[in-house]
């Protein structure tokens, strides 16, 4: 948002650097409500004095309201307010994570993102190339299994850091691991949500939301901000398309970037698995796909991860073929399960120490049953007899 501002102040300069519109641009400032009703927006002044002055809050009308407001997007409450058919929520994506930036190995492509399935113990990565030869390196583990990680990686000490690193870090070698590991002691584990909306807009009031307002996700799959930037890239395209016809433009962003947004939220939650198991599994899956792929490629259907990121698919073509291999719905079931398993044991609604009953038990229980159900009925036709 903030480079699109800068963008359009710089457009609409003359040669002499003069102004020619009238665009005001209110950094420092933060919407409060949308009064969808009067066509209006509140917004505050970000002022550090608790003067409560008047000319701090004010309102601002619109035609039609863009809403780029991130998660806790107050764009979005509008149409949870207007719209009873308006479906959404917000959740935690159950990671923890570190992102550091480093030099880009020269054995890294700069020509794409590069997923880093079970990177360290436990732990799933992502690595993005960015401007300046730098490289934006993500790991982060389900919440459930943090305690289990390496206390190396742990530590607050950036030696232990580095050489656990150097020999633990396997798709690539760094370039400079202390300078990883600095970055990595410096900062917190971090967590972030997830949206889910059935749909981006309204008609009625002349509302859309798009970017992490509609579908914000886990770093996991490294597709967030390009998914982003092809919601503002199809709803310019639609403006044009339509000339401008809102009653036509809306309808038609969500008809083709909800199923988009979705498919980014739910193969970011799971592509991956959060059983230690089952991931190591479907990285051997991923691996052995991969070279059956290559050399019988009209046999062998491709892994969905391996799509990720290249022009000729969309997040919506992914998550079919991750569908159609049964991943999605395996990963599903056994994400929910740990996710729910987590909820109730942190919120004490069942102790931690309850389990269930050991197979042994299990079969000792069965078998007794069956005893005592064949003694019962051997009772009865003694008794008959």
């Amino acid at each position: 948002v903030a480079a699109l501002a800068r963008f359009v102040a710089d457009a609409v300069k003359d040669d002499q650097g003069e102004d020619t519109t009238t665009t005001t641009l209110l950094y420092e400032h933060k919407v409060m409500y949308v009064d969808y009703e009067q066509r209006r927006v509140l917004v505050r002044s970000n002022n550090n004095n608790n003067n409560n002055n008047e000319d701090d809050e004010f309102y601002i009308p619109y035609d039609l309201l863009v809403g780029c407001d991130g998660v806790r997007s107050v764009v979005r409450e509008a149409l949870v307010k207007r719209h009873s058919t308006f479906e959404m929520d917000v959740g935690d994506i159950f990671q923890t994570f570190k992102a550091v930036h480093v030099e880009r190995p020269p054995s890294v492509t700069e020509a794409s993102l590069h997923l880093l399935p079970d990177c360290f113990p436990l732990m799933q990565g992502i690595a993005l190339p960015e401007t300046g030869n730098m490289l934006n390196l993500s790991a982060g583990v389900p919440r459930n299994l943090f305690d289990r990680i390496p206390q190396e990686l742990k530590s607050d000490d950036p030696k232990v850091v580095a050489e656990y690193v150097k020999k633990a870090f396997l798709p690539f070698e760094l370039v400079d691991y202390d300078d990883f590991a600095r970055q990595w002691v410096g900062q917190r584990w971090n967590r972030t949500g997830q949206v889910h909306c059935n749909f981006y807009h309204s008609t009625d009031i002349n509302v859309v939301i798009m970017g992490d307002a509609a579908h914000a996700t886990s770093p996991s799959i490294g597709m967030g901000m390009n998914t982003a930037l092809r919601d503002a890239q199809i709803f310019y395209e639609l403006l044009q398309q339509h000339k401008d016809d809102l009653q036509q433009v809306l309808p038609d962003f969500s008809l083709k970037r909800v199923k988009e947004g979705n498919s980014l939220t739910d193969l970011a939650m799971h592509l991956y698995c959060m059983d230690p198991k089952a991931q190591f599994i479907e990285t051997l899956h991923l691996v052995g796909r991969s070279i059956l792929h290559k050399i019988f490629p009209f046999l062998i259907d491709e892994h969905p991860q391996a799509m990720i990121g290249r022009v000729k698919y969309q997040l919506s073509d992914v998550y079919e073929q991750a569908t159609k291999l049964n991943i999605m719905s395996k990963h599903r079931r056994i994400n929910d399960g740990i996710r729910q398993s987590y909820f109730e044991q942190t919120t004490g609604m069942i102790s931690s120490k309850s389990k269930s009953p050991s197979f042994f038990k299990q079969a000792l229980l069965v078998g007794g049953l069956a005893i005592l159900v064949g003694g019962t009925l051997g009772y009865v036709w003694n008794n008959k007899s």
